[in-house]
């Protein structure tokens, strides 16, 4: 009764009634001192669990420390603000101030944020770790266990962040602690790969990465970026403060820049509407658009970006995504996708992609923009081939993907404002024939992405 007691008093704290089954699961698996897994959906409130023990753990033993291993600054700084409004309650980021890391080294911060290069790859934060009375390790994002760190076949091949690879130390140094793995895009392969790797025998909670709510949309269009974004230009033109707020991935900072250029030049009484975010951006323009972004009400539309706006962070009240360039791997096209629509809300995700792209992509993102059946059905079937994952099907076709939707005979196919002004001026993927270049595939495994062009590619977006 009074464990009862405790976590409705605590959920009060977050603002929040109940939680969802999976999320009681986890806090359960938490209590009982068991290792979990858990690859839930983005949006779906994964951290909320391990935050609410880990405030529930200070009450009782406040000398216990909760450490979550966090890939991205960002993240750890979002997470670190929202959990500072807990009376009594202290969350601090290591290497985010002398102070703080003093503070955190004493044993004065309750829930300690930290990237693998702190806590794996400095000797000193080791040292430190070790001392600690460290209760639960969270592996948050755990994907990039296998996407950003060395790959155990291919002794070739340089890691984008090696010390991902050597996360399995944790578990010596802090002998005593639970651990709790999550992730919202995990491929059955990576995790097999990440349970052996981090030596768990956990409970799996799972759920398909598929939101209903986002429809999926594909179009091929030319090479030249000012051509194939002038739909983007034209529409905040029309609408200005109007226009949908849209997050545009790019899968560079060189292409961000092009772009984010272009949309000012053209659009010189636009520019409040228009913004910028990748890792070589000053902090005081990344920790302005991070706010903005947890704004209902703000006067930046349009955010262009790299993947280091990714993974866990809180957009609100967004329901359009632009995948300029499409994405290489299947894990961070869901990534990219799920930062939409994380209210529920009817949203939609455009891939825009040309030859170049789907040259680059792995099979499993050439096999949703080459279907002809259902983008929706190619991208879960990649997450549920053991048949382990809760599967959902789309309510309503039209609010599927593009394909689906043109194949709806309902005749009342809703279309989402960014949509309608893409589709105004572009052209469909269904309707085009891929060129033989594009039909160009090879064989798929683990490997894939982790190749040395992707982690080129991505060095820009470090946000660490």
């Amino acid at each position: 009764m009074a464990a009862s007691v405790q976590l409705k008093e605590t959920l009060h704290l977050f603002h929040v009634d109940t939680l969802k089954p999976e999320q009681e699961t986890i806090l359960k698996c938490l209590e009982d001192k068991k290792d979990c897994m858990a690859v839930l959906p983005t949006g779906y409130g994964k951290s909320l669990p391990f935050q609410l023990y880990s405030v529930m753990l200070n009450r009782r033993s406040p000398a216990k420390k909760v450490v979550v291993c966090c890939p991205l600054i960002a993240l750890m700084q979002d997470q670190v603000q929202k959990m500072s409004e807990i009376p009594e309650f202290r969350a601090a980021y290591a290497g985010s101030s002398t102070a703080t890391d003093v503070k955190i080294r004493d044993g004065e911060v309750d829930l300690i944020y930290a990237s693998p290069e702190v806590l794996v790859g400095d000797q000193d934060w080791r040292e430190s770790l070790r001392k600690l009375d460290v209760d639960l390790i969270v592996i948050d994002k755990f994907h990039t266990i296998a996407t950003w760190g060395e790959d155990e076949d291919v002794s070739q091949k340089t890691a984008f962040r090696k010390w991902f690879s050597y996360l399995g130390e944790l578990r010596p140094l802090c002998p005593n602690a639970t651990l709790l793995a999550l992730s919202a895009t995990c491929t059955v392969k990576i995790r097999n790969r990440v349970t052996k790797f981090l030596n768990l025998n956990p409970n799996e909670i799972m759920i398909s990465p598929n939101k209903e709510n986002i429809k999926i949309v594909a179009a091929k269009v030319v090479n030249d970026i000012e051509e194939a974004m002038l739909w983007i230009t034209d529409g905040v033109a029309d609408m200005g403060q109007n226009f949908p707020k849209t997050l545009i991935y790019c899968n560079s900072i060189t292409d961000s820049s092009k772009l984010y250029s272009y949309l000012i030049d053209e659009l010189p009484d636009c520019t409040s509407v228009i913004g910028m975010y990748h890792s070589e951006c000053t902090k005081f323009s990344k920790d302005n658009i991070l706010c903005e972004l947890q704004k209902e009400e703000s006067p930046l539309k349009v955010i262009i970006c790299t993947d280091a706006l990714g993974m866990g962070i809180d957009v609100v009240k967004c329901h359009s995504v632009v995948l300029y360039g499409g994405s290489k791997t299947i894990i961070d096209l869901v990534q990219k996708i799920g930062r939409a629509g994380r209210d529920g809300e009817n949203s939609v995700a455009l891939i825009l992609f040309n030859q170049y792209n789907i040259r680059q992509a792995d099979g499993y993102v050439k096999d949703i923009l080459k279907t002809k059946d259902c983008r929706r059905s190619a991208l879960v079937s990649v997450f549920d081939r053991d048949g382990h994952v809760q599967e959902t099907s789309a309510s309503e076709k039209h609010n599927c993907c593009d394909i689906c939707a043109s194949k709806c005979t309902c005749e009342e196919c809703p279309m989402l404002k960014l949509e309608e002004l893409f589709t105004s001026t572009g052209e469909n993927i269904s309707e085009m024939e891929l060129s033989e270049s594009d039909e160009d595939t090879e064989s798929y495994n683990l490997s894939d992405y982790e190749d040395e062009s992707y982690m080129m590619q991505h060095m820009d977006n470090l946000d660490v």
